[in-house]
């Protein structure tokens, strides 16, 4: 029987492919400098708030308050190396470095929350995070280590950082008020960024170049960013966080899918040449995405 936290974790994949798409259009084309990104995310971290009318909070103890607020601030710091990273190195080659996440999930999540998972699942972890990588290799002659390999590995400890202790906090806690403070710690990031002049000046010259059509989008891509963000919560809460990082490897597919369609309206931002060992490890790694999804949909997923 297919278990549900997977259909969420695949959404949010599906959803943050997207957004990744339009962010790499915004960039390129209209030259939304990429710490722009950092102080939008945290200024449009209440959203989640319209909830509020539907649903109600719980009182939190003082400790488990500070520490979902500091995750909060995670969820927002791990993107600072990661736009840094995109200052410094091709698209292309940052991606794929997002795989190492699930890897630290795995180191993490044994260690912190003595997460076991049967045989089975395992198998279906590496499928899927080898065919996450395989999408995402680009074969470039020569070997080159750059900045960006090492902001990536700061970038995606802290995305399994943030993703093990929320993990942790939802074991412990409902669901929505967890969710809703860690948006609330989201939005308090904004203050404290706004005192360094680097994000003040990229924020004051888009805000003299973009237009109003331009700031719609941005908030419009945000709000299809936070229903992702509610996914992937959703299914960390209710499934082993090993699994639910390791479905993440799938973006990769959902890009070049979304990239595929919409070259013929932005060929020049999204047109990608592939060589004929590129066609051969993309393949490859929808081969094995479709094996670790389907040893996932046919056992289940459990802790043991």
């Amino acid at each position: 029987m297919a278990v549900e936290w997977f259909y969420f974790a695949l959404l949010s994949s599906v959803l943050i492919s997207g957004v990744n798409i339009i962010d790499k259009i915004l960039i390129s084309d209209y030259r939304i400098p990429p710490l722009v990104y950092v102080l939008v995310i945290s200024a449009t971290s209440l959203m989640p708030l319209v909830t509020l009318a539907f649903f109600h909070l719980t009182p939190l103890p003082p400790a488990i308050l500070a520490f979902t607020i500091l995750v909060g601030f995670v969820r927002i710091y791990y993107t600072l190396p990661y736009f840094k990273a995109l200052t410094v190195e091709e698209v292309s080659r940052v991606i794929p470095l997002l795989q190492l996440t699930p890897v630290f999930v795995l180191i993490l999540s044994s260690l912190v929350l003595h997460e076991a998972l049967k045989p089975q699942d395992y198998v279906a972890y590496g499928l899927l995070v080898l065919g996450g990588t395989l999408f995402a290799i680009r074969l470039t002659k020569g070997i080159r280590i750059s900045l960006a390999f090492y902001l990536m590995i700061l970038a995606s400890f802290l995305l399994a950082l943030y993703s093990v202790a929320l993990k942790y906090l939802f074991s412990m806690q409902d669901f929505y008020t967890i969710f809703i403070w860690v948006q609330i710690a989201g939005f308090i990031t904004f203050f404290q960024f706004i005192p360094f002049r680097p994000f003040r000046s990229s924020l004051i010259t888009t805000y003299k170049i973009t237009s109003k059509q331009i700031g719609v989008i941005l908030v419009a891509e945000q709000a299809v960013a936070y229903v992702s963000v509610f996914a992937y919560n959703y299914a960390i809460a209710h499934g082993p966080i090993t699994l639910v990082s390791s479905v993440g490897a799938t973006q990769p597919l959902f890009v070049l899918l979304f990239a595929t369609i919409l070259s013929y309206r932005f060929p020049r931002v999204l047109r990608e040449e592939l060589t004929k060992m590129d066609v051969i490890l993309k393949v490859l790694g929808l081969i094995a995405i479709f094996a670790g999804t389907y040893l996932i949909l046919l056992f289940g997923a459990s802790v043991l």
